[in-house]
C-alpha cells in the first residue's frame, strides 16, 4: 500500500495542475519524507506521525539550499467534503500535538495560541506551516488522490526570505495558479496578516472563525526547547 501510495503521490506532485515549483523540485531531488497511514484523525496514525516527524526533524539540514518538507498521506477517508476534511485536519493536529507534547516543548519563539498572529504548529520542538490537500478543495492544484498534510518548516522559509528568494517564488506560484484557475488563491492574501491556522485546510474563513486546536497548559508558558518529560 506504502508503495502504491508514493506512485499516485509523484504523478500528483510532478502533475501539470500541482502550483507549487519548490514541492515539485524538492521531490525531483529527493527532498521530500512521505509516509502513508492509514486512518486520518486516529490515535494510531499519531502516534507514528509523532515518531516520524520527530526523526524528520532531527536529521533534515534546514540551511542546506534545496527545499525539504514531510508529507502525510491517508488511505481513508476518501471524498470527503471541504468541511469534514478540516475537521478531521485539526483532529489529526490535535492527537499529533498530544503524541508530541509528552516529549517536547512548543516550538521557541512561537506562539502555541491558533488564534495569534504569531503561531506556528510545533512538532519535537520545530514550527511547521502545515498545509492540506484534498480530494475535493476548491483550487484545482490541491487535489492529490489522498487526504494529505504537508509540513513545511518555518526555519526554511526565513532561509528563503533571508536569501531574498521568497517574492520571486510567491509570483511564480501566483502565476501558474491564475493560469490554471484564473485567479489568486484568496488563501495568500491573508498572509502575515492573520493567524496561520486560518489557512491550514484551504477553506476562506469568515473574520470570527475559532480553531479548534488547543495546545495542552504547560505548552502556554513561555516556549523552551528539547525535550521534556510528560
Amino acid at each position: 500500500m506504502t508503495v502504491d501510495a508514493r506512485d499516485e503521490v509523484e504523478r500528483f506532485i510532478l502533475g501539470d495542475r500541482f502550483a507549487c515549483l519548490a514541492g515539485r523540485s524538492a521531490w525531483r531531488k529527493g527532498g521530500i519524507t512521505h509516509r502513508h497511514y492509514d486512518q486520518m484523525g486516529s490515535d494510531d496514525s499519531a502516534r507514528l506521525m509523532a515518531l516520524d516527524l520527530a526523526d524528520f526533524v532531527t536529521a533534515a539540514d534546514w540551511s542546506h539550499r534545496s527545499f525539504t518538507s514531510f508529507i502525510a498521506t491517508f488511505e481513508r477517508p476518501r471524498g470527503v467534503d471541504e468541511l469534514r476534511f478540516e475537521e478531521l485536519l485539526w483532529e489529526q493536529l490535535q492527537l499529533l500535538h498530544e503524541q508530541d507534547s509528552r516529549s517536547y516543548r512548543w516550538a521557541e519563539g512561537h506562539s502555541s495560541d491558533p488564534q495569534a498572529r504569531e503561531f506556528a504548529y510545533s512538532v519535537a520542538g520545530h514550527p511547521f506551516f502545515v498545509i492540506g490537500l484534498h480530494e475535493t478543495h476548491r483550487r484545482w492544484g490541491r487535489r492529490p488522490p489522498f487526504p494529505m498534510l504537508a509540513f513545511n518548516s518555518h526555519e526554511q522559509f526565513d532561509r528563503i526570505k533571508g536569501a531574498k528568494m521568497w517574492d520571486r517564488l510567491a509570483e511564480k506560484i501566483r502565476k501558474q495558479d491564475i493560469q490554471l484557475q484564473g485567479d489568486i488563491n484568496p488563501n495568500l492574501l491573508e498572509y502575515e496578516e492573520l493567524s496561520e491556522a486560518r489557512r491550514y485546510s484551504g477553506r476562506p474563513k469568515p473574520a470570527d472563525w475559532q480553531c479548534p486546536f488547543a495546545a495542552r497548559e504547560d505548552e502556554r508558558e513561555p516556549a523552551l526547547t528539547g525535550p521534556h518529560p510528560a
